[in-house]
């Protein structure tokens, strides 16, 4: 069967924007792969850990070389960050090594100076914990926090917590312990990490600017921010469901905007009156257009509307807390407000935010990344029944952010 020409511009004008449109839905299904946002997402991509794995094989090298030097810098008397790790034994895995040797591998000597590291072992008995007894934890940190020396009332609660496997409470006590002690060091920001987490090698760099830029807004501004958020998970980063209404709009508008242009165009050229028949207008207003507006979606948000570079409001979606940067100012009045309380420590600090109107604001590229699959706050029985969703993993590794990956390029 022999192949005919296209013979009117109508003709030329389908075929053109097949091809255009064919070659770039290839393009933006390769692309997108990894953002679970996207129609196209692939999880063998999007949960890819090939730079995750090699970035934690390099960590825990560190930590194994570090063994018993006891000459290794330390915070210098004025820092300007304290990193507290509030961390718990769990059952057959093991992170921590991991959160503290990609903190420390790409610093400087005068960066290592201006951090303090400030491990917590949350375990009421510290020796249960792997690394209590192992020395290169001491040989790295600035001071190894643990219950031994809280009043024998409190400990004696947090026993009674841990009896009742009530580990959403023992795990807000936790927090507020290691962020008090922190507030208690007296540097200007307190980063806050869960210890399944690792960072980028160029977290400081990176959170660095980000300080900067903070303290760049206005004094009132500044005043209102709570934190910095230094981890966020990117399969929440899709597109709303509830801003249906704003996208609708959008895309009239479009087409409002194109069926003016093709009036506009059809009025004053011959040639374009030509090619712009009422047929090839409908069909540009009513098939090509919306294929675009469906492809564009389809992509999904983190692919055709990343987050630029730096420092961004995120007052929702973002989840959770993993690494959090907390100015100094502000962790007094939210130890307040955590007193007396028994939600989870993620739930209260954005309730807190919420309800004191303060903005929240994330870091991207992200530096850190989330690397447990067995929560500090499951007992054995429920990691024994958690369920694994159609791609083999639980709930805990979903929380991922795929664009750390791309630290590897």
């Amino acid at each position: 069967m022999l192949l005919t020409r296209p013979s009117s511009p109508q003709a030329y004008l389908l075929l053109a924007f097949s091809l255009i449109y064919v070659a770039t839905f290839v393009h933006v299904r390769r692309v997108a792969a990894p953002d679970p946002g996207s129609f196209f997402f692939d999880p063998r991509q999007g949960y890819s850990r090939t730079y995750t794995n090699l970035r934690t094989q390099a960590a825990t090298d560190f930590i194994a070389a570090a063994g018993n030097d006891a000459e290794r810098t330390k915070a210098g008397p004025h820092p300007s960050i304290c990193v507290g790790i509030p961390t718990v034994q769990r059952s057959n895995v093991r992170y921590f090594r991991a959160v503290v040797g990609s903190l420390l591998l790409d610093l400087s000597e005068r960066d290592r100076r201006d951090v303090v590291i400030l491990p917590f072992i949350a375990n009421t008995v510290p020796a249960e914990h792997e690394a209590h007894n192992e020395t290169w934890l001491r040989s790295l940190a600035d001071d190894v926090l643990t219950y031994e020396h809280i009043s024998d009332a409190n400990l004696t609660r947090l026993r009674e917590l841990r009896s009742l496997s009530n580990h959403q409470q023992k795990a807000l006590f936790d927090y507020s312990f290691v962020l008090d002690q922190c507030h208690q060091r007296g540097a200007p920001y307190t980063l806050m990490l869960e210890d399944d987490v690792l960072a980028a090698p160029v977290w400081y760099r990176n959170l660095k600017s980000a300080i900067a830029a903070l303290e760049r807004q206005s004094s009132s501004r500044y005043d209102g921010s709570l934190y910095v958020r230094l981890f966020y998970n990117t399969r929440i980063q899709g597109w709303n469901s509830e801003s249906w209404p704003h996208y609708l709009l959008w895309s009239v508008i479009l087409e409002l905007v194109l069926a003016s242009l093709l009036l506009l165009l059809s009025t004053k050229s011959l040639t374009a009156a030509k090619v712009l028949t009422l047929r090839a207008s409908f069909f540009i207003l009513f098939v090509y257009t919306p294929a675009c507006i469906l492809l564009y979606f389809a992509a999904g948000p983190l692919t055709v509307q990343p987050y630029r570079q730096g420092i961004h409001s995120m007052n929702a979606y973002g989840c959770c807390s993993q690494a959090l940067l907390f100015p100094r100012q502000q962790i007094d009045p939210m130890l307040a407000y955590f007193r007396g309380e028994v939600e989870d420590v993620d739930t209260l600090i954005e309730q807190y935010a919420d309800e004191y109107m303060l903005t929240r604001w994330a870091l991207s590229p992200s530096v850190f990344q989330h690397v447990g699959s067995r929560s500090s706050k499951w007992s054995d029985e429920k990691a024994a029944t958690e369920k694994v969703d159609g791609n083999g993993l639980v709930s805990t590794e979903r929380i991922w952010n795929w664009q750390f990956e791309r630290w590897a390029s």
